[in-house]
């Protein structure tokens, strides 16, 4: 079950990136603002061209099943420790990495997709891979 690839306006929001007004009479630049609530599992972005007044709102597409399988993951954490952009196997949108609080000193991650929802925590190295 694959997912739309999450649009390149979402893609450029989210990671910052400056975004040009898309009308052709008018090519200034347009405001990125975050509008999504904290709990929220996706984000919003409203984008505004105080040039010519357009704007437009784009966000994610909530769709959290089937959650990462074995395989994705396993990818996911290749790329990211490669210091490679890691995306959602899903919808291509880049992933976040949080590190978390661990009392046992080991490395503990939360990986969140905010186009999909997809959510989900481990420890690295996993378990299986102890001596």
């Amino acid at each position: 079950m694959t997912m739309a690839k999450a649009p390149e306006l979402f893609i450029r929001a989210l990671r910052g990136m400056p975004i040009s007004c898309p009308r052709p009479s008018c090519t200034q630049p347009v405001t990125i603002e975050e509008v999504s609530a904290a709990h929220d599992r996706v984000k919003t972005f409203l984008l505004q061209c105080e040039a010519c007044g357009w704007e437009d709102q784009v966000g994610g597409a909530e769709q959290i099943d089937p959650p990462w399988d074995e395989s994705s993951l396993m990818a996911i954490i290749e790329e990211h420790l490669l210091h490679l952009e890691p995306v959602c196997p899903y919808d291509q949108a880049p992933l976040h990495f949080h590190s978390l609080p661990n009392p046992r000193r080991r490395a503990r991650y939360a990986i969140f997709c905010y186009y999909c929802g997809r959510r989900t925590e481990l420890d690295w190295p996993p378990e299986e891979a102890k001596w």
